[in-house]
């Protein structure tokens, strides 16, 4: 079911809901829904959306294309079996090693989340987790929970770092968004090359204010012409910070 959480469109899918101290979120994946729409997908902060892709773990699908493996949690989670309240910093591990191998397990027991990038704990319940080959539906109550004994912030938490995050979607087919985060004010540059290092598109050349950023390359160059499918590269340089991305153009 769709909650205050998906309140934004996709071209302006970095704008996050806040949160308030006691607000609880109901988020419900239906058994067999498409995992990469976003009505599926749990977007909690701006790199953490956990989702499940058929009979797979949740995963976050922000970061990844799959289930995460051996890492056997969300990228950027961290899950204990009580209430945040009740845990100590030890008790945080992967959401595989939470519930051994059985996350039915979990139904009806308050567990809690630790987003580490962020320094937020939520408190949830899972009232389903099932599925086949083709399913991976999941539901929960989320609420966000403020534990004095494990050094809260009461504030979202931004990185004090300059970030490029993944594309997403990807591979994609004709749109894809490029989302990134300025720690501070910056000249910003952001070009698409292809793999053969042949520059391809100039999609930002501005100096841009501190903060979460969104920009969509709709896969033409510079000229205004669509290339062809393949591998290109993504690149921002914002002050000194530089980084490069793959992503995947399909037709």
């Amino acid at each position: 079911m769709k909650q205050k959480l998906f309140l934004f469109s996709i071209t302006s899918f970095l704008i996050l809901p806040v949160f308030l101290q006691g607000e609880v979120i109901v988020f419900t994946k239906q058994d067999s829904a498409d995992w990469t729409l976003q009505e599926n997908q749990d977007r909690i902060t701006e790199t953490v959306w956990i989702t499940r892709k058929h009979n797979q773990n949740i995963f976050n699908i922000a970061q990844e294309t799959g289930y995460s493996g051996n890492a056997g949690s969300p990228i950027g989670t961290l899950w204990a079996g009580s209430s945040a309240a009740e845990a100590e910093s030890g008790d945080f591990t992967s959401f595989l090693n939470l519930h051994g191998g059985n996350p039915q397990s979990l139904i009806n027991d308050t567990i809690s989340l630790y987003l580490e990038e962020y320094g937020r704990y939520f408190d949830l319940v899972f009232s389903s987790f099932s599925g086949g080959n083709s399913g991976g539906g999941f539901s929960y109550t989320r609420e966000e929970v403020f534990p004095d004994h494990l050094g809260f912030s009461n504030t979202i938490n931004t990185p004090e770092t300059f970030r490029l995050h993944q594309n997403y979607p990807n591979p994609f087919n004709p749109v894809t968004s490029l989302s990134y985060y300025l720690f501070e004010e910056s000249y910003v540059s952001i070009t698409i090359y292809d793999m053969l290092g042949n520059l391809v598109n100039n999609l930002v050349n501005q100096n841009q204010n501190s903060g979460s950023k969104s920009v969509q390359w709709d896969a033409t160059n510079n000229q205004g012409e669509l290339v062809s499918a393949g591998v290109y590269l993504y690149k921002i340089e914002a002050g000194e910070f530089s980084q490069t991305k793959k992503m995947i153009l399909l037709k």
